[in-house]
């Protein structure tokens, strides 16, 4: 294997690790997103003092 190829190479397994590294951070940067989105939205119906949810909504009791 000429140098040039050797390099190529290494320079594409880099690169497929950076990829993977940044397909990890993104997805688990999604799913925080989701939990904070998801215990903001609890917290604004609990916060309504006007109409009682807790009736309806399972996920709040």
């Amino acid at each position: 294997m000429d140098e040039q190829t050797k390099q190529r190479l290494i320079h594409i397994r880099d690169a497929t690790e950076v990829n993977m590294k940044h397909k990890q951070d993104l997805a688990r940067n999604s799913s925080e997103r989701h939990e904070r989105a998801r215990v903001q939205i609890k917290s604004e119906v609990m916060e309504n003092r006007n109409i009682n949810y807790r009736g309806c909504m399972r996920w709040l009791n």
